[in-house]
């Protein structure tokens, strides 16, 4: 009874108000900028993940010009000695000459230039020819092998006293076949051989000759097929009009060792 007599008392007791703590004020609106529009374009400059980055532009270079030709075939001093030392053996008339260039042609000029007046002891050049040593050898090697030796088969055995030359240095283009590049006669790499002339006065111009069945002609068709063995360029009647008077040789460097004869 006294248990449930203090809980009626109780229950009867007003009950106490707690104190609550005051909310804080809410705090004055912060300047937000404007919303973008919607169909404004947004710039993100974010790469893909697959694209290369641009490389920087490399710097130009600028390729300086060769050398000219009449330089690139200058030869070393060991290869110019052997050359004159053979000519010598051989019996050659030559005289070394200062080197040769163009003022209005850079490539043209002959480094080691020498004027060859006989090519073998008796076997004159009118008026010399200037030209590569290397190539004075190897008229002399071909005059010495197939020319001289075909000679004793012509009527009365003339012996070979000179060659009547062509053209011989001379800074111009080819001729023939459009000029489109510098003849090798440009380089003292050629010699043009317009006649044979004999010790007895008799000589032999280089025409064209087709069916005349005689030995004159075949002295020529010989001389002219055997100089495909000293030259890599041989040309003739026949080859074009350029060449009908005299035959063409050179030693101009092909590749694969290619000669053109004609």
């Amino acid at each position: 009874m006294r248990t449930w007599a203090a809980f009626l008392l109780m229950a009867m007791l007003p009950m106490p108000v707690f104190a609550q703590d005051p909310r804080p004020e809410p705090r004055p609106a912060e300047h937000r900028p404007e919303a973008r529009p919607a169909d404004s374009p947004v710039a993100v400059d974010t790469p893909k993940a697959d694209e290369p980055k641009p490389e920087p532009p490399e710097p130009k270079v600028e390729i300086p010009a060769g050398p000219p030709i009449s330089a690139t075939l200058r030869e070393d001093d060991f290869a110019y000695s052997a050359c004159l030392l053979e000519l010598t053996l051989l019996g050659a008339d030559f005289d070394e000459s200062a080197p040769l260039t163009d003022p209005d042609h850079a490539d043209c000029g002959i480094a080691r230039p020498i004027t060859l007046r006989a090519p073998l002891p008796g076997i004159q050049i009118d008026g010399g020819a200037v030209m590569r040593c290397d190539t004075a050898r190897h008229l002399a090697h071909w005059l010495r092998d197939f020319v001289r030796p075909a000679t004793v088969l012509l009527p009365g055995q003339p012996q070979l006293a000179g060659l009547e030359p062509g053209s011989t240095y001379q800074c111009r283009p080819t001729i023939g076949n459009g000029g489109e590049s510098l003849s090798e006669h440009a380089f003292g790499n050629a010699f043009d051989i317009a006649a044979f002339r004999f010790r007895d006065g008799s000589r032999i111009e280089i025409t064209p000759r087709q069916d005349d069945g005689d030995l004159t002609e075949a002295f020529q068709q010989a001389v002219r097929k055997t100089a495909c063995l000293h030259f890599t360029t041989v040309l003739g009647p026949g080859a074009n009009a350029a060449h009908e008077n005299h035959l063409h040789l050179d030693i101009k460097a092909r590749k694969g060792g290619f000669r053109l004869c004609q």
